[in-house]
């Protein structure tokens, strides 16, 4: 059951990152159990992204509204959207832009096509207020990454983390000689007593590139001279290289030979590298939020609902002006909205302890 809220009378971060380790296969079942769909979708098509309006004109039937003469003030800023294409139909797709000028008459800006990567227009600033619109020829535009004005699209839901990484992306490799660029600092002279204990790194390496990788210890020894040890070939599977304590301070590095080596598990001395996030399928449950806010754009009744309950709940308009405030302590909300006028606001839920922002958009026939 939803409870009805009318607005008139309710006017208003520990040195390491949390790190869940559990193998590839249980995270691959936990997608299917709780909800692949919402997990891997990580990027949609405008015919199915409900931040686009119809349009009126028949060869450009979506439209992203980024501000109507309503809104005020507001109106006068620049306007910007922000689409990262993946992928265009036959033919491409182009979009224009659509603006009320100072007098009142409307403009339409030439086609532009859209291209593969990162497309970006701003409309520029000015002294009065405007409607600007962004219009599409084609739904079959696909993207990653959209923001109208800065936020974000509610349309691309980004995948978890990956629970694996390559040597090249991993933050915890340093830069090393030209034959062993990337190499894990176990220990240094500036260490001291800790650098006289043995120093291990283990490694599950899940790919390895053409040609196959090596991993070499280099070290100082008593006379602080340098040590390469000999270059040991990685293997699929569990790595392991321990180099056994001294009674002296010294450097222990580990050298590898190539960046293209993907692994899943990754530690050094025993702490777990920050470059592998995985969750087990508990803690994803417990951590999955799924906010849902219908129908949008809304010519009024607005619906939200959520898995969990929504502690607090507000509504600002684009100034960041507090509208709303509420404390519903419940998991379905029904608000009406009819009272404010045509424009963007932006929703925010605490769930969890996490706020969740969402953009609405009143849109009033």
């Amino acid at each position: 059951m939803y409870i009805k809220i009318n607005l008139f009378s309710n006017i208003f971060s520990c040195k390491k990152k949390i790190v869940f380790k559990i193998k590839k296969l249980v995270l691959l079942n936990v997608f299917i159990l709780i909800s692949l769909n919402v997990f891997t979708q990580n990027s949609a098509l405008i015919s199915n992204c409900n931040e686009f309006v119809v349009g009126n004109a028949a060869n450009w039937p979506h439209v992203l509204v980024a501000t109507t003469i309503d809104s005020g003030a507001i109106s006068q800023g620049s306007q910007t959207f922000n689409m990262n294409v993946t992928n265009l139909p036959a033919g491409g797709a182009n979009f224009r832009v659509y603006k009320t000028v100072a007098n009142g008459n409307d403009f339409f800006g030439n086609p532009i096509p859209l291209t593969l990567g990162s497309n970006t227009f701003t409309v520029s600033s000015v002294n009065f207020d405007r409607a600007v619109k962004f219009q599409f020829s084609s739904g079959d535009v696909e993207f990653d990454a959209l923001t109208l004005n800065g936020v974000n699209s509610d349309c691309v839901i980004f995948s978890p983390p990956s629970s694996s990484s390559l040597i090249n992306n991993c933050l915890d490799f340093v830069s090393g000689p030209n034959s062993w660029p990337y190499v894990l600092v176990a220990t240094t002279i500036d260490s001291g007593l800790t650098s006289h204990g043995s120093q291990t790194f283990t490694m599950n390496v899940a790919s390895l590139p053409v040609g196959g990788a090596n991993v070499r210890v280099y070290k100082t020894v008593a006379n602080g001279n340098d040590f390469f040890g000999n270059p040991i070939p990685l293997v699929l599977g569990s790595n392991s290289l321990t180099v056994t304590s001294v009674n002296f301070d010294r450097a222990v590095k580990f050298q590898f030979s190539s960046g293209d080596v993907e692994f899943d598990e990754l530690s050094l001395n025993g702490v777990n590298s920050d470059c592998i996030y995985n969750i087990t399928s508990n803690q994803l449950y417990q951590n999955f939020i799924n906010l849902n806010i219908f129908p949008n754009p809304t010519n009024g009744d607005l619906f939200i609902e959520s898995n969990d309950i929504i502690k607090s709940l507000e509504i600002k308009d684009l100034s960041g002006k507090l509208l709303i405030e509420m404390h519903p302590q419940l998991s379905k909300v029904h608000i009406q909205t009819s009272q404010f006028e045509n424009s963007f606001y932006l929703l925010s839920c605490l769930i969890k302890q996490e706020w969740i922002t969402r953009k609405i958009l009143l849109n009033q026939r």
